[in-house]
């Protein structure tokens, strides 16, 4: 089974709260990431070093088509973050949400998407 991390971290620009995150596909942006994972293979949401987020309170289906996420993500006890297992039939793209609380207690919500092409 693969499994893929999304890394957050929280940033400033031009005075606004951001979240850059990254995957292990090598792939980055802020507040836009598009991840592409395999059908079956888990996802992990953690924090980067020194974040500057407390907590990821939330993660959680946009749409309600729920045909990559058939259930929400997890929240992880050892660990500041969330895992998600895909069902082997999961396919498409869909948007999600991130709710977490930076350090400063500043309440963010960031719309990311998750793509599970056809198979090969």
């Amino acid at each position: 089974m693969k499994i893929v991390t999304i890394y957050l971290r929280s940033v400033e620009q031009e005075g606004k709260k951001r979240l850059s995150m990254f995957d292990s596909n090598r792939k980055g942006d802020i507040d836009n990431l598009t991840t592409e994972v395999e059908s079956g293979a888990t996802i992990i949401w953690k924090l980067d070093c020194f974040s500057g987020i407390r907590s990821i309170t939330k993660i959680y289906s946009k749409t309600g088509k729920r045909n990559v996420f058939k259930t929400d993500p997890r929240k992880q006890l050892f660990f500041k973050g969330f895992t998600l297992q895909l069902s082997k039939d999961a396919e498409g793209e869909e948007a999600y949400a991130i709710e977490y609380i930076l350090c400063d207690d500043t309440k963010v919500t960031i719309d990311p998407v998750i793509r599970v092409p056809p198979p090969k």
